[in-house]
């Protein structure tokens, strides 16, 4: 394999949490990496991420960097934390590279289900990117956790022409009732205190039948619910999906 010319950080999607489900093409950017980033949201919590990343880490041979970033909803704070991580993990890949012999380190960043879908990874490359130009980023897709969903329950998304809208809970219900007129299949991820409004809908809609609840998928908490009314008080952690598939 020809080594980098230039320091290169590969985001890997490692996928909802079962590290069987890590793609070959992430296993070897893990293993190949010098460096490894895994985020966390809190500075008390371990990284999930690093945790089914972990098999195929030598932690001998790898420096492992774990990277907090607390979850902000003001856009001004986002940036500010992206550029904070911006710069230590430019930093990191610079030490890395100096002192070697035509030969520039490689980086990996950690996430769970899809670098590209509803993550941090996107900002945050726009912000190391234009901080550091110089470092070549690649990005390697992940099974999502709406389909991890829908494989362990049996359901699928979207048959023929069907249409499928895939979305974090919104905080109006009215959303919902919109999206379950126009689409055949609604997702819902991020569901935490959205959940019991959310059912609400569905059973004045007679859907709470059509309906499937997945939390923290391939991880040992893992828990999938078919008889979906029986959440009504239930406050869904973070890492929590709605799959309502309605059918003519």
């Amino acid at each position: 394999m020809q080594e980098p010319e230039q320091p290169q950080l590969v985001a890997v999607g490692l996928g909802p949490g079962d590290p069987e489900l890590v793609t070959v093409k992430g296993r070897r950017a893990i293993e190949r990496a010098d460096v490894i980033f895994a985020p966390r949201s809190r500075d008390d919590e371990t990284s999930r991420a690093l945790h089914i990343a972990w098999p195929w880490i030598d932690p001998a041979r790898q420096q492992i960097v774990v990277l907090t970033i607390p979850m902000q909803r003001d856009p001004v704070r986002a940036h500010a934390a992206y550029r904070l991580i911006a710069e230590t993990i430019g930093a990191r890949l610079s030490e890395q590279t100096e002192g070697r012999a035509a030969v520039a380190a490689r980086g990996v960043y950690l996430l769970l289900g899809d670098p590209l879908l509803y993550g941090t990874f996107s900002a945050l490359q726009a912000v190391l990117v234009a901080r550091y130009p110089q470092i070549a980023v690649t990005i390697v897709p992940g099974v999502t956790s709406f389909a991890a969903a829908a494989a362990r329950a049996g359901l699928p998304l979207s048959v023929g022409d069907e249409r499928v809208a895939i979305l974090p809970a919104p905080a109006d219900p009215g959303v919902l009732r919109e999206l379950l007129a126009r689409f055949e299949t609604v997702v819902l991820l991020k569901l935490g205190r959205a959940l019991p409004q959310m059912i609400a809908v569905l059973d004045e809609l007679a859907l709470l039948e059509a309906a499937v609840y997945a939390e923290y998928l391939g991880m040992p908490e893992e828990r999938i619910v078919r008889t979906v009314g029986s959440l009504r008080d239930y406050q869904a952690p973070y890492l929590s999906l709605l799959i309502v598939r309605r059918e003519e």
